[in-house]
């Protein structure tokens, strides 16, 4: 057969399977669909979460929130969604159509009015923005209504043990084993020292592949004083979408829960405003973001003696699975600009967008 052929699926199936993780006792492969419910299904509930279900009634919170003066309060669901990663079949970038099925059955993130009256919008990956300014208490009412324990693990925010939201075997609380149609209230607080671009995600026993399925979100904490807010502000998050929780044949690589340009964020600005783009990297894989025909200063790992704060001016950042940066420039520079992953494969399995500046 002519090796240019293979598809993804061929390719990694004619060199042995590629090892992806233990779950429930199962060692998963990324090019093989996994069966969450039966593997769930074979995870005991934990003491803790017994417990508590025992002393709640059916689909109750199993935590109370204090609120006080600055709580900024959100009640989001996790549902199942079909999603399609390439709905345009177009990859803009090549001027080609992506071939083969790009729809799957994916679980998002879905805000909600108070008391889940009425869904603020469709279910989305990545999820809903959760902000707040330093100072403020986060209380995340979460609804789980996919067929798996699921939960909302925070990154960057101060938070106690009870509100990890992360199975942790016979030692989890009931927040990191929420079970399908239960509800958990997380209290999280925005210390000074939370400043910064951050991620939420699932982390409960199925983890990581309701992740790779699209249980992720961002998440920021400001500090009110700062100067100089944004006139345009964009948050992406470089993932992919592989088999082991698509079903398909093939890998994407994604930002935003899309494949290549046309289908990713299409970003816009115009002269003399000042942008802020977020950029997050959640998978199995280091990603490179590099956006055409700009620069910023990278103030991190860099200073002198006496000049601690002095940065590097850059084009091209390198993140690891859960990093995430800031950067912020005044728009000088007009067209059409191409943003993506500098990892070549990743920016040919479609992780890569348009910024379009008038």
């Amino acid at each position: 057969m002519d090796p240019t052929q293979f598809d993804r699926r061929e390719l990694l199936a004619g060199g042995g399977a590629v090892f992806f993780c233990t779950l429930a006792g199962h060692k998963l492969s990324m090019d093989k669909p996994a069966n969450l419910p039966k593997l769930a299904s074979g995870v005991a509930v934990p003491p803790r979460v017994s417990k508590a279900d025992g002393s709640a009634k059916s689909g109750a919170s199993t935590a109370g929130a204090s609120k006080k003066a600055g709580t900024r309060e959100y009640w989001i669901r996790a549902e199942p969604v079909r999603w399609n990663i390439v709905p345009t079949h177009r990859d803009e970038m090549m001027n080609r159509r992506v071939k083969g099925r790009t729809g799957f059955d994916a679980y998002a993130y879905r805000r909600y009015t108070a008391n889940f009256r009425r869904a603020m919008g469709p279910a989305t990956i990545p999820g809903p923005l959760i902000e707040a300014n330093v100072g403020d208490q986060v209380v995340i009412h979460f609804q789980n209504r996919v067929d798996v324990p699921t939960t909302i693990h925070p990154h960057g925010i101060f938070y106690s043990e009870e509100m990890d939201g992360a199975y942790k075997g016979r030692f989890t609380d009931p927040g990191g084993f929420v079970q399908k149609n239960r509800t958990f209230t997380y209290v999280w607080e925005a210390r000074a020292d939370s400043v910064g671009t951050w991620l939420y995600h699932d982390h409960g026993p199925m983890d990581p592949v309701p992740v790779f399925k699209g249980m992720f979100g961002p998440l920021i904490v400001r500090d009110p004083s700062a100067p100089n807010p944004p006139d345009r502000e964009f948050f992406l998050i470089m993932h992919s979408f592989s088999p082991v929780a698509t079903s398909l044949n093939q890998q994407f690589a994604c930002v935003n829960g899309r494949a290549y340009a046309g289908n990713t964020p299409t970003l816009r600005a115009r002269v003399g405003q000042r942008v802020a783009l977020h950029v997050i990297a959640l998978d199995d894989d280091f990603h490179t973001f590099h956006l055409h025909g700009h620069r910023w200063v990278d103030t991190s790992g860099y200073g002198t003696q006496g000049n601690p704060g002095a940065g590097k001016t850059v084009d091209t950042k390198t993140m690891g699975p859960g990093e995430s940066f800031t950067f912020e420039f005044v728009e000088d520079n007009p067209g059409r600009w191409f943003y993506h992953c500098h990892v070549f494969s990743h920016l040919h399995m479609g992780m890569n967008g348009w910024y379009i500046v008038t």
